[in-house]
């Protein structure tokens, strides 16, 4: 099977897309534009300057206010315009390419999460030929199984950077158009990476459930998506051979996976579980009047 190309570093990933890359250009040269202006006085302070200047002669020296001092405030004022407004309209111009880029990205960003997705794709199925081939590997096993087994480990362990680099872009591509606050939920719970992971809420309402799930993560592999554990050899079959393993092409794909595992139930009193319940608490007595 072929191989595809390396995974695209997070800052290079948007050159696929060229919405997003010829706005990135512009933007570039906007900034560079922008910062090698000399710094220059509003019109305001320009003309403010000159009769400001005006008035301290005056006022230390003695020296009367020039006949033509409107003249040379307005003069002043006039000649501030241009790079001022040269400053102004390029400013504007980045912050509206600032404002325009997330938009660009979120729209190329299915283009690129599906590239990534076919990319993931490939290295299961490479992992799932290696499997077949040599059996579950490890350094132990791949030495007693000669040259094949220790061809194949060392490809496995080549496959193992080869999914950090695709789960690093994945996330960064996510950053460029989501919510920092809710990715981090969903990256706790491993939905960016596995499909049908359950609620984690155990039925008294605890955060964990008092017996696990019969769909949940093995607390190994729970462990490297929570960040506890690198990820390595086991883990990475495990991804190939669970079936589950997975790379949502967008934002929707990826919250609307992690709705659908959110099992709240009925309640007993077939009430709606999303409808404000109303708490009844004691109101307190009034207090007695000081007949004082």
């Amino acid at each position: 099977m072929p191989r595809r190309k390396t995974t695209p570093a997070p800052a290079s990933v948007w050159d696929a897309v060229p919405d997003v890359q010829v706005a990135e250009k512009q933007l570039k040269e906007t900034e560079e534009r922008l910062s090698s202006l000399p710094r220059t006085p509003t019109p305001e302070e320009a003309r403010q300057e000159v009769i400001d200047v005006a008035v301290e002669a005056q006022r230390t020296d003695g020296a009367p206010i020039p006949a033509d001092i409107g003249e040379r405030a307005a003069e002043a004022y006039t000649a501030a315009i241009a790079p001022h407004a040269e400053r102004l309209a390029l400013a504007t111009a980045v912050n509206a390419l600032r404002r325009r880029m997330p938009l660009l990205k979120s729209r190329g960003s299915r283009s690129v999460l599906a590239a990534l997705s076919a990319q993931l794709d490939d290295v299961l199925t490479e992992v799932r030929e290696i499997v077949a081939r040599s059996g579950h590997l490890d350094a132990d096993s791949a030495i007693e199984a000669g040259e094949q087994g220790l061809t194949d480990y060392r490809r496995l362990r080549e496959l193992v950077g080869v999914v950090d680099d695709i789960r690093t872009t994945q996330r960064s591509v996510y950053a460029a158009t989501g919510d920092a606050g809710v990715l981090a939920s969903l990256y706790r719970q491993g939905h960016d990476q596995f499909c049908g992971i359950p609620a984690q809420e155990g039925d008294d309402g605890s955060p964990y459930r008092r017996t696990p799930h019969p769909d949940a993560l093995p607390a190994d592999v729970l462990d490297v998506v929570q960040g506890r554990r690198r990820r390595d050899v086991p883990f990475l079959i495990y991804m190939a051979e669970s079936g589950r393993a997975w790379l949502p092409v967008d934002l929707e794909e990826l919250t609307g996976a992690a709705r659908d595992a959110e099992d709240v139930g009925t309640p007993d009193d077939g009430a709606n579980p999303f409808d404000l319940r109303e708490t009844v608490t004691e109101e307190l007595s009034a207090p007695l009047q000081s007949r004082i």
